[in-house]
């Protein structure tokens, strides 16, 4: 069976669609065909379009699987797919921020809101012709099909995973200062303000430092500003991907997420913490009804209330004091990683929908 794997984002090769090929690569009875844009910007778009017309004609797929970041383009593939069937990689539910108030603060944002709104049915339509549609968890599975209106058997939940040419266990010893890693963009659900607050509770342990990377122009001022008074932060705006797993080997402990206590951050699993499972780092995970079937509290992570300051707080002191139960946690959380959230775990879960396709 041909498969065209397309994807049009701004980062062709984000880790979903990386996971996602290097799955169906171990599939013999699969001929993947990848196409994704080389134009970072608004010329993707009409050069995707061409591309998979084009595709059409001369690979001749069996099956079109749309990838993340695909919303845009979905109507296209669906057109030039016929009556070919197309699996899209919903991963974002762009319909509850169409009808979330929060994001109609001013009136560009309003205006842009009131379309995406009415484009609602529009969206729901190309869902239904979707023969299968993927989520990162069975937990936003469940949110999706209930904001689209969606059959839930369309579903398939497939963690996201980790690049594991990247991502893997460390072949020498952590640091000994006790660092703490966190990297994100500090989107609202991944929580920044929550972990400054328990950052600056911890200010006054000398033994503690944080390593913070990532951020927009308003999350950098809020970090610089928490710098200014006393919060032991090392900070980074940016790191190249390929270093992110050194950071992490480094860290004594890595704050995974989510802790922004919204109602994303009770449907997913942030993409950083399957790296830190794979990497072999012990890692703080925001409990949730994504993390509650996988992720248990010492066992194989810290598990923590979202929202909580004084929750990180404790869960890294806890982990300060207990390095060789931290080191346990750390090895059980590899092991849950190769079970649940590998390529091979992520091809064993893709299998029925392949049958099903073939």
């Amino acid at each position: 069976m041909k498969i065209a794997v397309i994807t049009c984002y701004f980062d062709p090769d984000y880790v979903r669609s990386r996971t996602l090929r290097a799955a169906l690569k171990t599939m013999p009875d699969v001929n993947m065909v990848v196409l994704k844009n080389t134009h970072k910007g608004m010329l993707r778009y009409p050069e995707m379009l061409w591309k998979i017309l084009r595709l059409r004609f001369q690979e001749k797929p069996d099956v079109y699987l749309l990838t993340f970041r695909g919303q845009e383009i979905l109507q296209w593939v669906l057109w030039v797919a016929g009556k070919k069937p197309v699996v899209f990689d919903e991963f974002i539910i762009p319909i509850l921020s169409a009808t979330n108030e929060k994001h109609a603060k001013t009136f560009t944002k309003r205006v842009h809101r009131l379309l995406a709104k009415m484009s609602v049915p529009l969206y729901r339509h190309w869902l239904r012709r979707s023969r299968f549609i993927l989520a990162d968890t069975q937990a936003h599975a469940e949110l999706s099909a209930r904001t689209s209106d969606m059959n839930l058997r369309k579903y398939v939940a497939l963690p996201v995973g980790a690049d594991e040419t990247l991502f893997k266990p460390a072949t020498s010893e952590r640091g000994n200062v006790f660092e703490v890693f966190y990297y994100g963009n500090m989107l609202p659900h991944q929580g920044l303000d929550t972990m400054l607050e328990a950052i600056d509770t911890l200010k006054d342990h000398e033994d503690i430092r944080f390593h913070v990377v990532g951020g927009k122009k308003g999350m950098q001022a809020r970090v610089q500003n928490a710098i200014k008074n006393g919060s032991r932060i090392d900070y980074e705006t940016w790191l190249p991907f390929t270093a992110l797993p050194a950071a992490m080997h480094k860290a004594s402990l890595c704050l995974g997420g989510h802790f922004g206590d919204s109602q994303q951050a009770h449907h997913t699993v942030p993409g950083k913490v399957y790296q830190m499972l794979a990497c072999q780092a012990p890692v703080v995970v925001g409990a949730s009804i994504a993390t509650e079937e996988f992720f248990k509290d010492k066992q194989n992570s810290l598990v923590i209330p979202q929202g909580d300051s004084q929750a990180i707080v404790k869960s890294i002191l806890w982990a300060k004091e207990n390095p060789k139960e931290l080191a346990s946690i750390a090895e059980k959380g590899r092991k849950l990683y190769e079970k649940e959230f590998s390529t091979e775990a992520i091809a064993r879960r893709l299998r029925p929908m392949i049958d099903a396709l073939s």
